[in-house]
């Protein structure tokens, strides 16, 4: 048991005028507090200029106001003298934390072991800072997005040029056109023969290319002239021609919906089993040994049909 003076604990003798904190504790510091006198207006335009001209954020401008008793005029004064926290958040950082975001969801425990050197408040600031611009699609994003679509829509190029070559490269030719050209080009003077070059390999590039500069719908919609002319004939014209298809749509997953119904009624009939739907099976052995019955019906054949081999089998 552990008893005597080496197991209990030292009080100190009370002092009424002692501190009631102690250097060694790790108290939070007040950085804002809320003063309804400064307009809100007002407020808006201090954050603004800390933001765009001093490059502070909201919380280190608020810090600096609260610092100044809420003083706007000392506040932007004060501003240029001091330099704002940089964002500890770099480009790579920011690439880990949306992987492990991807990995983890909102487990910032399992986040914080792929950033071991954020803390978990940290993480939390960001995510919610981030999830605010997550909908906003970048300048790269956009590029990348246009890059995408043009491939796709070169690659349906491809496919329509191999499936008519000629149509494809020869379909704005016109020997008429190239007459005339050709005598305009003759007829120009030697100094104007600089821009040409230029001129000529668009006429040809669009020549081998002219499908590729009309729109097409994305993949998987074909789109004919019969049904855009009824679509745009009238007004009501769209709507009565969306409601046929909507009817057809719904008509069709009917349809579906009778097949699963069908689908589900034979795979509760299966699993009751198919034992009593099949036939007998006759599990007769061959013999070699002749009953009595068999050797008189035998001797009967051969009287009849004077050893004839095929009628003889039949009756065995």
């Amino acid at each position: 048991m552990r008893i005597g003076s080496d197991y209990q604990a030292n009080i100190p003798d009370y002092e009424p005028g002692a501190t009631k904190y102690n250097d060694k504790d790790t108290g939070g510091m007040l950085v804002w507090s809320p003063c309804h006198t400064i307009v809100e207006a007002k407020l808006d335009e201090y954050i603004a200029i800390a933001k765009e001209k001093h490059g502070y954020n909201v919380e280190q401008a608020l810090g600096m106001l609260f610092w100044h008793k809420h003083n706007v005029e000392k506040s932007l004064a004060d501003l240029p003298n001091f330099t704002p926290f940089p964002d500890e958040w770099t480009v790579e950082d920011k690439v880990l934390f949306e992987q492990a975001f991807s990995f983890h969801g909102k487990s910032f425990h399992r986040i914080q072991q792929m950033l071991p050197d954020k803390s978990i408040s940290s993480l939390v600031k960001y995510y919610y800072s981030w999830k605010k611009t997550r909908s906003r699609t970048s300048l790269m994003d956009r590029q990348a997005r246009k890059l995408a679509n043009r491939n796709n829509q070169d690659e349906s190029d491809e496919e329509m040029e191999e499936a008519n070559p000629l149509e494809a490269n020869d379909s704005d030719y016109d020997p008429n056109k190239e007459t005339k050209k050709e005598s305009h080009s003759e007829s120009q003077p030697v100094g104007s023969k600089i821009g040409l070059g230029r001129r000529e390999h668009q006429t040809l590039q669009h020549r081998h290319h002219s499908q590729r500069s009309k729109c097409r719908p994305p993949k998987g919609m074909y789109l004919t002239q019969e049904d855009v002319v009824a679509v745009s004939c009238s007004a009501s014209a769209a709507s009565t021609v969306l409601r046929q298809l909507d009817m057809e749509l719904v008509s069709l997953k009917r349809q579906v919906q009778n097949a699963k119904q069908l689908n589900s009624g034979l795979k509760q009939k299966l699993e009751s089993g198919v034992d009593e739907y099949r036939l007998v099976e006759c599990n007769q052995k061959v013999n070699a040994r002749w009953t009595t019955d068999e050797q008189l019906l035998a001797v009967q054949a051969t009287e009849v049909s004077s050893c004839f081999c095929p009628i003889l089998c039949s009756v065995g």
